[in-house]
């Protein structure tokens, strides 16, 4: 197997309802099987790549999520605290993560002083200790959203050889060792033990 970094995929040739291949900006590869999972810009790759399909496009946009970093010392907080969308995360060197906004922002992954605010008033609530610790990193991210916060795990229903794995919001690194034996498994035509059901792309997210 070999791993391309930092190649832009382009657009597609297709033949007979199949991707006979990809055109990227470090050539031309052939195609066996193609699945699109490229985080909250699934929606817009898949719109530039089949503009003539955006009925069955995935609609996934990206949700920003801004986050505090706060220098503090080990043993702080021992453990990970939730309180409904927000949270503070100790990690091994002691630094706390708070976090963190959702916000319906389009692409931009600005930071602003109102979500700083906000976080900073947060964690100082939760663990007043943190009253004196210097922040020392603030950064937005922005996540793959569906409407109703399903992903999307399915083949395309009109090009035999396209699949989409996408749209796992904030949840991506826990069910991804799932998704991807979901995907596998429609791929090869086999049963799963993951019900397809509700992540196929003719179901409403």
């Amino acid at each position: 197997m070999s791993l391309i970094e930092h190649s832009e995929l382009t657009s597609i040739t297709l033949a007979q309802n199949r991707i006979a291949s990809i055109n990227t900006t470090t050539g031309q590869f052939a195609v066996n099987q193609l699945i699109i999972s490229a985080g909250a810009w699934t929606g817009q790759l898949f719109r530039k790549l089949f503009p003539e399909m955006l009925g069955n496009a995935p609609k996934i946009a990206p949700v920003k999520g801004q986050m505090l970093l706060f220098d503090a010392k080990p043993e702080t907080l021992r453990t990970m605290v939730l309180d409904g969308d927000q949270y503070l995360i100790p990690r091994r060197d002691g630094k706390i993560l708070a976090g963190s906004t959702v916000e319906q922002d389009d692409f931009n992954k600005s930071t602003t002083t109102v979500a700083r605010d906000r976080l900073t008033e947060f964690a100082l609530k939760l663990l007043p200790a943190l009253k004196n610790t210097p922040l020392i990193h603030h950064w937005a991210g922005l996540r793959p959203g569906t409407e109703h916060g399903v992903p999307y795990i399915d083949k395309h229903p009109e090009i035999s050889n396209l699949s989409i794995n996408a749209g796992h919001f904030r949840n991506g690194l826990v069910m991804g060792p799932a998704s991807a034996q979901l995907m596998v498994d429609l791929i090869l035509g086999r049963p799963s033990a993951v019900a397809p059901e509700p992540y196929q792309l003719c179901r409403p997210h």
